[in-house]
């Protein structure tokens, strides 16, 4: 049983369909389209479950902000004084100076709520790439996290989102009995995975 909070089109579903031989996936997306192409690809999937919502700390509706890349939608705040935001902003919409085309809002639920409405009994990986929007994400997961064997989760080393603090994620998850197994970097690319295994199991 696998959550891949933060879909967009397909990468991650495609990683874990390759790895595993019949996983269980479940894909949250909640920009509507990228979803529509995760309808198109994976629909008839029955073994691919995909919903167009996002998951937060409480139910709410918030709005969206569209990317010009679809991978960097974002509900976090922007930094306007962050370097990295600028020069991202002058190399995706050189004539604007913005990387963002709009909003779309969004139904935000809780990761707990979803859980036990579906009955499931294990999450097995809980991945989770919402571009500084994951603190958010496993604050609203604290019940589902006791059944949650590994995470995967994106960390932020740049300072394009305001209020973003990478240590209250690693704290909150220590705090919870998960422990840091490996910090996977990416060439030139100021963000990182963490992978983080529940002591219980």
């Amino acid at each position: 049983i696998i959550f891949d909070v933060g879909g967009n089109e397909g990468e991650s579903i495609d990683f874990f369909s390759n790895l595993f031989a019949n996983p269980t996936i479940y894909s949250f997306e909640p920009e509507k389209k990228s979803y529509l192409k995760l309808i198109k690809k994976y629909g008839k999937n029955k073994e691919i479950k995909l919903f167009n919502l996002a998951f937060g700390n409480k139910k709410e509706e918030l709005k969206l902000k569209i990317n010009i890349k679809s991978s960097t939608s974002t509900f976090s705040k922007i930094n306007p004084q962050s370097k990295y935001y600028n020069l991202k902003s002058l190399i995706l919409n050189r004539s604007k100076n913005n990387i963002f085309l709009g909003e779309e809002k969004v139904k935000i639920k809780k990761i707990d709520d979803f859980f036990y409405q579906k009955k499931i009994k294990t999450i097995h990986i809980l991945k989770i790439d919402t571009e500084g929007f994951e603190f958010s994400v496993i604050k609203g997961a604290k019940k589902a996290l006791k059944k949650t064997k590994i995470i995967i989760i994106e960390f932020q080393l740049n300072d394009m989102y305001l209020n973003y603090k990478p240590k209250k994620i690693d704290d909150f998850l220590i705090n919870n009995n998960f422990t840091l197994v490996t910090a996977l970097k990416f060439p030139f690319m100021p963000y990182e995975d963490r992978i983080y295994i529940n002591k219980k199991y």
